[in-house]
């Protein structure tokens, strides 16, 4: 059988420099605590944690004396604050890209205007995002944001700061970003996708539409490798996401001759 693999599957610059920073940190300090997954993959965040990076999930359970890392999705501005509190040391392993939409709600704050932030509601990143304005708005897709703006007539005057999840998929943007300017008048509109996601997106679709099966490797949290398996299902009838090698299963490629492979942005090329 012949394999097509994605030239971008794998780690993206934001994931590999807080892995990086989680393994120098953990080596640096005698060990470090990671406040929530660091990145979306179990066997990375096991891997750190065998390296001293200590797991916890709130703010609780951070000691004094301890160094902590915040996660790449970036951390909600309460939590911070309350790190800050207690005196522990903290490194932000945010990724730049997701440190630049903050930027920009923390300015739609200031300047009386509200922050509409295009993702997914519960997402790490999306929630961190959100927490820089007391106006956040969020809509996962164009009938969501509609739906918002149906909601109350006066919407669409409102002073609108638009940002996009690093890993929202184009197609969803440029649905929404259609909808703001025809029906908003006053709309600024920030393209925030990462280049990583939207290579990654293009790729995989690019390959998918030549494949007799598409397999896509990534954790079951990580929202890009989830996108990229519903961008695969648009161009292939037979797509599979799997965890790791031992999740791929020989009837997936029954009458099979040709297969892509492609992977999130929080999967290390050792499980690809």
């Amino acid at each position: 059988m012949r394999v097509i693999l994605a030239e971008t599957a794998g780690f993206c610059y934001g994931v590999e420099r807080a892995v990086r920073l989680a393994e120098q940190t953990a080596r640096e300090k005698g060990g470090c605590v990671m406040l929530g997954s660091i990145i979306h993959n179990d066997k990375v965040v096991g891997q750190l944690e065998a390296l001293g990076a200590r797991q916890v999930q709130s703010v609780e359970d951070v000691h004094p004396g301890d160094t902590v890392l915040l996660r790449a999705h970036g951390e909600r501005a309460e939590v911070i604050r309350a790190l800050e509190a207690k005196g522990v040391g903290v490194i932000d392993a945010a990724c730049p890209h997701v440190l630049r939409i903050h930027r920009l709600v923390e300015q739609a704050e200031k300047r009386g205007r509200t922050p509409l932030i295009i993702g997914e509601a519960h997402h790490p990143e999306v929630v961190a995002a959100a927490s820089r304005s007391t106006r956040s708005v969020v809509a996962e897709n164009p009938e969501e944001l509609s739906r918002w703006l149906d909601g109350d007539a006066a919407r669409r005057d409102l002073g609108l700061s638009v940002v996009a999840q690093t890993t929202c998929i184009r197609s969803v943007w440029e649905e929404c970003v259609k909808i703001l300017k025809k029906q908003c008048t006053n709309a600024e509109i920030f393209d925030t996708i990462c280049d990583a996601t939207q290579k990654r997106q293009s790729e995989a679709a690019n390959i998918a539409g030549q494949v007799d099966v598409m397999v896509v490797v990534g954790d079951r949290k990580s929202a890009n490798t989830k996108h990229l398996t519903e961008i695969c299902s648009v161009h292939c009838s037979r797509v599979y996401q799997v965890e790791g090698a031992e999740g791929v299963q020989t009837d997936f490629l029954n009458g099979c001759s040709v297969a892509g492979l492609t992977a999130g942005a929080s999967t290390p090329a050792g499980i690809i």
